[in-house]
């Protein structure tokens, strides 16, 4: 006798659009040359997961990872007004300091039709030493996640998947499996 087993609870939505998650866990990893950070998520499997690449701007800082962690609330430790109206950010870029913050998050799908995470995120409000978000300030850095994905991400995803439509008419009456 065998026996399996029937997943119940569920409550997981995997639906496209923007969710608010709680980080369960985070760890930095390379691929070739590349440095990246992969993050999960409270109440989702293991291979669901965000995963955001090094970018580095013209002055030689890296950005992506670092706007993680300025949108999660997370390591931030000082700031300082530059005098330019900037504000030089001091954060402990620990991947355990990104576990138990809550970030939004856009799922959308991909190439093969799973369900993916974009690597853009933006913040729930807070306040820190650096930075007040706003429920205004979180619409302006979801829109601007969401150009990001028309612009870059859903080109690539409709030039992937051209010529793979199948024509699932059955004109001939015969069961078609």
């Amino acid at each position: 006798m065998k026996t399996f087993t029937v997943r119940k609870g569920g409550g997981t939505d995997y639906a496209p659009g923007w969710h608010t998650n709680t980080i369960s866990k985070a760890s930095y990893g390379e691929y070739g040359d590349n440095k990246y950070i992969d993050v999960w998520f409270d109440s989702y499997n293991d291979n669901f997961k965000l995963r955001v690449y090094e970018k580095m701007n013209k002055e030689g800082e890296e950005f992506a990872i670092s706007n993680l962690f300025r949108f999660a609330n997370a390591g931030i430790t000082d700031a300082l007004d530059s005098g330019d109206k900037n504000m030089v950010v001091k954060f402990d870029d620990d991947a355990n300091g990104l576990v138990g913050k809550t970030i939004h998050v856009y799922y959308y799908k991909d190439k093969k039709g799973y369900t993916a995470v974009l690597n853009q995120v933006a913040p729930t409000p807070f306040t820190n030493v650096a930075d007040t978000f706003t429920d205004k300030d979180t619409v302006y850095y979801k829109n601007k996640a969401e150009s990001y994905y028309q612009r870059f991400i859903l080109p690539r995803i409709h030039k992937a998947t051209e010529g793979s439509v199948v024509n699932s008419m059955n004109t001939t009456g015969d069961i078609p499996f």
